[in-house]
């Protein structure tokens, strides 16, 4: 995740990454195509000529909803702002657990910033309110699901944290007590959030 003036040096770093390969373009590389149900990136690169790739993704795309990304340089456990935290932070995020992996970059590396679970859910709601009407949409809330069942039921989410009326619509789909149709559930969640409707109803999941 870039600021939106860092698209051209960020592309320029990734460019100087002797394992990173120049995209292939169409029909070779999949990522570009209007099919693909995750939000594409800005720009990406591939590892070892591979179908793995590094993007890049501008924060006016992503994250609008948080402060500027330019005050994260040189970050340490204790400057950075609070919806972000060190991928080595130890009392953020998870050692590795038996069928679920390792969630704790290991320390004395070079400083990797992340979002907090909380502001990841939050971003998640809002991209689906944003695209629920195109084919992304279903990769924003597939990954809601995953959230709740994998972080939230975990003990790793506190879903207090999300701003309202985000908390309200996320804690009908946690506590299942909704008495609405998933349909109408995107509607009242677009609604309350201003996102003007594209396309039909038939579109939303």
């Amino acid at each position: 995740m870039i600021p939106d003036d860092g698209l051209l040096p960020g592309a320029e770093a990734l460019a100087k990454v002797k394992r990173l390969t120049t995209c292939p373009g169409l029909p070779a590389c999949s990522l570009g195509t209007q099919d693909r149900e995750s939000p594409p990136p800005a720009f990406h690169a591939h590892v070892d000529a591979s179908n793995i790739s590094v993007g890049l993704y501008l924060q006016s795309e992503t994250l609008w909803f948080l402060p500027p990304l330019d005050n994260l340089l040189a970050p340490t456990r204790t400057n950075l702002p609070p919806p972000f935290a060190l991928a080595s932070d130890e009392s953020v995020f998870p050692p590795w657990r038996p069928g679920r992996g390792l969630g704790l970059f290991k320390p004395g590396l070079d400083p990797v910033v992340a979002i907090r679970s909380h502001v990841l859910l939050e971003a998640l709601l809002r991209l689906y309110a944003r695209d629920a009407a195109k084919r992304v949409g279903g990769f924003g809330i597939a990954i809601i699901g995953y959230m709740e069942l994998y972080v939230d039921n975990d003990g790793l989410l506190d879903a207090n944290l999300l701003p309202e009326p985000l908390r309200s619509f996320y804690k009908e789909l946690h506590d299942g007590i909704m008495t609405k149709s998933v349909r109408q559930w995107t509607r009242e969640l677009r609604e309350a959030l201003g996102v003007r409707s594209e396309g039909s109803e038939d579109d939303y999941s």
